[in-house]
């Protein structure tokens, strides 16, 4: 396994055909955070991750994580645990001292807690968003869950 910082641009394609795969809808390029990791198999990549850092603070965000639907499921497990390993130590290399993140999905509320020493703050939120130039409020899908879609689509 091999691990290397993200490309947004030489990395997008390859997150967008995942995204498709697993049904989550595009996160615009520009929107992506610049520090990210990427592992790899043999030069195949397998999974990714961003961090986004809060200037001037010491608070980080975990986002996008994604992996290869096509990928072993062991290759996967281990692929995502370095991934997420590493994007721990890229905040801790930045001065970050609190890494947050927040996800629906059950299994990676497991894994965070179970091989990452994460600790569950909050069980029903709710997220919320401000399009403030109005460039990005005709496709939210990509941020947002299948009850707000339906929503939105009404």
């Amino acid at each position: 396994m091999q691990v290397r910082s993200w490309d947004r641009d030489k990395d997008y394609d390859t997150l967008v055909k995942w995204w498709t795969e697993w049904e989550f809808g595009t996160v615009p390029k520009e929107c992506l955070p610049p520090d990210g990791i990427m592992v790899e198999i043999d030069g195949r990549p397998v999974c990714a991750g961003g961090l986004y850092i809060g200037e001037g603070t010491q608070f980080g965000f975990m986002e996008w994580i994604v992996t290869d639907k096509q990928a072993e499921q062991r290759d996967v497990h281990n692929c995502l645990k370095l991934c997420i390993d590493s994007i721990m130590r890229l905040a801790k290399d930045k001065g970050i001292k609190l890494v947050y993140t927040a996800t629906k999905e059950q299994a990676l509320h497991k894994r965070y807690t179970k091989y990452h020493d994460m600790v569950l703050t909050e069980s029903d939120v709710k997220t919320f968003l401000r399009d403030l130039d109005g460039s990005y409020s005709k496709d939210l899908t990509w941020i947002s869950d299948d009850e707000q879609i339906e929503k939105h689509n009404k």
